[in-house]
Formats: structure tokens, sequence, C-alpha cells
């Protein structure tokens, strides 16, 4: 169901958000893919992992609806990622390929919940993340090491 999920919103990124009569519906449309994971975590809420995973989306949905259904992005998040030149965007507008929409630091709403973080990594591999990004990632790993634990997979010997 998660797969399903992300499968949704890169669907909608790439595919939807690059049409121009497209790019209209992903505030509307982008929220309700995050929403599809409700009932998996719910159902799941037995792992610590996923009770991570739920926190950080719902950070994410939070921020995502007080600035109109994208998440917010600064343009120097933008400069550091380094896909997009800020003077070839519309503050105000959804950026290209991805969930964001530029925004000008001082119209940010609930800017501690955006994607401020500039990840330390080598391009192409940089990104802008949320604090609700970490949570989310920190429960998959969680949840996966749950799951593996759980299932006896780390305990099983090899055979020779």
């Amino acid at each position: 169901m998660g797969a399903g999920a992300l499968g949704v919103q890169v669907a909608l990124i790439y595919g939807l958000g690059t049409m121009p009569g497209g790019r209209p519906w992903l505030p509307f449309l982008l929220p309700l893919a995050h929403l599809l994971l409700l009932p998996f975590l719910l159902r799941n809420l037995s792992f610590w992992g996923m009770r991570l995973i739920l926190l950080g989306l719902l950070l994410n949905l939070t921020a995502m609806l007080a600035n109109g259904g994208l998440m917010p992005v600064e343009g120097s998040a933008v400069e550091a990622v380094g896909r997009h030149q800020v003077e070839d965007l519309q503050s105000g507008s959804p950026i290209p390929g991805s969930k964001n929409v530029l925004v000008a630091s001082e119209d940010i709403r609930l800017r501690e919940l955006s994607d401020i973080l500039v990840l330390p990594v080598p391009r192409p591999f940089t990104r802008a993340v949320s604090v609700g990004d970490l949570f989310v990632f920190t429960g998959v790993v969680v949840a996966y090491a749950e799951v593996m634990r759980r299932t006896g997979a780390w305990t099983k010997q090899r055979p020779r």
C-alpha cells in the first residue's frame, strides 16, 4: 500500500505536474495522495517505525495544507539543490518535477515544517527536505528493522 501511494505521488509529480493543464490540480491531489497511506499506517501502529512515518506524514501534510497544498521551499534551498535557477521560477508556482512551490521566506506559513533543510550530500543526490521527511525516513528504517526482527530474518542462519 505504501508503494502504491508513492507511485501515485510520482505519477502526479512527473506526469500530471508536467502538463500545463495538470499543474492546478497538484495542490489538491498531492495531499490526497498522502492520505492514501493513512489506513495502512493506522493498521500497523504496533510498529514504532509506522508511528514515526505517521508523524512525519502529518507534519508534511500540515505544512502543505497551510501553504495551499504544496510543500513550500525557499529560493536559497532551490539554489543549494541546484536543479533549477530561482530567477527562472515564479514565486507561488509549482516547481516542475517536484512537490514544491517556491515561496518567499517571509510568506511561508509554518516555515519550520517546510523543505528548508538541505542535505549535505553530493549532487545529484542533494535534496531540500523537511523535518517531516526526516521522521518518515527514520520511520522507514525503524519499521524495516522491526519487520526483520519480528519475522526472525536476522536470527536465521544461512545454509553453508
